[in-house]
């Protein structure tokens, strides 16, 4: 007894141990999505603050790349009248609402500066075609948004917008610009954001690498594409979210790991980059992993605390248990089973004591049950003899149906067929006798006798079996019996068919269903005197079914019934038997509805044969 409770407190630690180690492989894998979901949640906020940023911008650069398209669609610009004030009021009106804060500029279709606004180059025969975003325009026609260029006759960095000018006629006449210092504070500006930490910096970044614009201004005009990094995803036009090394302290060469998030903008060949420490971006997701580690180590000590406390309160009931069992099974049922608390173990202890009540009781059960079996025994025997003799009777119905076949041939065989033979006979010995008198009446006469014989063959050929069954089925062949047999009495017939016209079933089905339905009908010919007989039969993929109804005398189904099973001798309720043993024998039902003066209704329902199945 020790050792089974020595097991089980073991089997409780490990199982209460098992189950807290689910628990918290469970609770560690969840932790693991939530946290790789607060990582991608992170970096998709830097993502959608890029995406922001982005779009702010190119909303910004549209609108100034209007500006320089209003200066053309102002309708002043016209170059040939030697009268540039119209021009020049159109290039204060673009710079008053503008972010161009080196002025605004009309070129010719060479490149010759027609005029600047606020006025900065005196000579207007300078020629700026050199300049390379200037002669992109000139050789494309489309508007150009420029990255950062280096101006060597002005020693300074500017960023070009580039339009094409156009006059009152519509007419290409050279190129409206913007020059935007990158230095100005109107683009870092954009970029200040307070609540974006103070290790988080974002830059303007064009396709060369260089830095447009920095929430730190000291990154302004710096080349930060290592690996043309930048101009790669400005030039595939696609968003990226990656991490890259940032030297902080150039002496020392510390490195720390940024995770980037950067977007291409889509007016200009430029990109918003979002850069943050990675200590900063997962610091959230690291302190959620030491939460999970600490609440592990605390499920499991909780674990073993709590197993010893289930292996103590368990095993001392169960062991009192295994007591009162022991005792049962040897079969003392007089001393009751202690109720052990009421708990989970209380219940089973009362389980216990109410099943040695149960079978204390039972024993008395038993021995009226064995009564009570033997007063069956008794009944199921009456009832097989009973069905004995139903079987007797319908073997006696067989024989003498049989016999009254046979009487029934042998008396057509006589009164007809062999009358006509012998008839046939006596004219061929005639003919015989004087060949000189057989005439083309005779020989008529003779060939009638013949075929009244062969008709009388082949009336009892088809009531033996009807050749129209195995020929054209088994819609044929009931159609034939209610001809013959109440056809040509003037009993009004109505047959109807569903899912089984010109539809052939096994040989087994139809020979079986048209005995079935041949006994029905025979006994509305015999007994019923109907003026109409119904008859539906259906079929689908399961199950055929039959019904044939009357509104003939009817008669009472039980008492016919009674009258049958007890029956010694041919009798009317003998032929309703066999229909259901016919239809009981192919693992199907005949239900018969009848009542004096009422009619009477017949339904037949069997199943389908399945493929190579042989009906018993």
């Amino acid at each position: 007894m020790g050792e089974e409770k020595g097991s089980l407190r073991k089997r409780i630690t490990l199982s209460v141990t098992l189950g807290m180690s689910i628990i918290l492989l469970s609770l560690g894998i969840v932790s693991y999505y939530i946290i790789q979901k607060n990582i991608e949640d992170s970096l998709n906020k830097k993502l959608a603050l890029a995406r922001l940023i982005r779009n702010n911008i190119d909303n910004i650069i549209k609108d100034n790349v209007n500006r320089l398209y209003d200066i053309s669609l102002s309708g002043s610009v016209n170059l040939e009248d030697n009268d540039l004030t119209p021009e020049r009021e159109a290039l204060s009106t673009a710079y008053r609402y503008s972010i161009f804060t080196d002025g605004i500029f009309l070129l010719d279709k060479v490149g010759n500066v027609i005029l600047n606004y606020p006025e900065k180059i005196k000579d207007t025969n300078l020629n700026m075609l050199s300049i390379e975003p200037i002669s992109r325009m000139i050789s494309t026609g489309r508007p150009v948004v420029s990255n950062i260029y280096s101006s060597d006759t002005a020693n300074r960095k500017v960023l070009f917008v580039l339009v094409p000018l156009k006059d009152k006629n519509g007419n290409h006449v050279g190129i409206a610009g913007g020059e935007v210092d990158p230095t100005n504070p109107i683009l870092t500006n954009m970029l200040r954001f307070t609540d974006i930490g103070e290790n988080t910096f974002i830059d303007i970044i064009d396709s060369n690498g260089i830095v447009i614009a920095s929430s730190k201004p000291s990154r302004t005009l710096t080349y930060c594409d290592y690996n043309k990094f930048f101009s790669t995803i400005i030039n595939s036009k696609k968003e990226r979210v990656t991490t890259c090394h940032q030297c902080h302290d150039q002496e020392k060469k510390k490195k720390s790991t940024n995770v980037v998030a950067f977007v291409p903008l889509e007016m200009a060949p430029w990109g918003i980059s979002i850069q943050e420490p990675e200590v900063d971006v997962f610091e959230p997701s690291m302190h959620m992993k030491k939460t999970f580690v600490t609440l592990g180590a605390i499920f499991i000590g909780t674990a073993f605390m709590l197993a010893m406390g289930i292996s103590r309160s368990v095993v001392d009931p169960i062991k009192e248990l295994i007591k009162a069992t022991d005792r049962i099974s040897r079969g003392d049922l007089s001393e009751p089973v202690a109720v052990q608390g009421s708990d989970e173990i209380g219940v089973l202890s009362r389980s216990f004591e109410t099943m040695r009540e149960k079978l204390d009781r039972s024993i008395e059960s038993i021995k009226n049950y064995n009564l009570e079996l033997e007063k069956r025994v008794k009944e199921r025997t009456r009832k097989i003899k009973e069905g004995q003799q139903r079987i007797e009777n319908l073997l006696n119905k067989i024989i003498s149906t049989e016999e009254e076949e046979r009487k029934r041939i042998a008396r057509n065989l006589h009164d007809d067929t062999i009358q006509d033979l012998s008839a046939l006979l006596m004219k061929i010995d005639m003919c015989k006798l004087y060949p000189e008198q057989i005439s083309a009446n005779k020989i008529d006469a003779i060939r009638e006798i013949v075929i009244k014989t062969l008709d009388g063959l082949n009336a009892a050929i088809q009531n033996l079996r009807p050749s129209l069954l195995d020929d054209l089925g088994l819609e044929a062949a009931i159609k034939w019996l209610l001809d013959i047999h109440l056809g040509e009495k003037g009993t009004n017939i109505f047959y109807n068919i569903t899912g089984a016209k010109n539809r052939r079933f096994s040989q087994d089905i139809e020979i079986r269903l048209f005995r079935i339905i041949q006994e029905a009908i025979a006994n509305i010919s015999r007994h019923a005197n109907a003026e109409n007989v119904f008859v539906i039969l259906k079929a689908d993929n399961n199950y055929i079914s039959v019904d044939v109804e009357d509104d003939g005398e009817g008669f009472d189904v039980n008492t016919l019934f009674q009258q049958a099973v007890h029956a010694r001798k041919d009798f009317r309720g003998l032929g309703l038997l066999g229909m259901k043993e016919r239809a009981s024998l192919m693992g199907g039902s005949v239900d018969i509805h009848s009542a004096p003066g009422c009619g009477t209704r017949i339904s037949l329902k069997v199943p389908m044969k399945a493929e190579g199945e042989e009906y018993v």
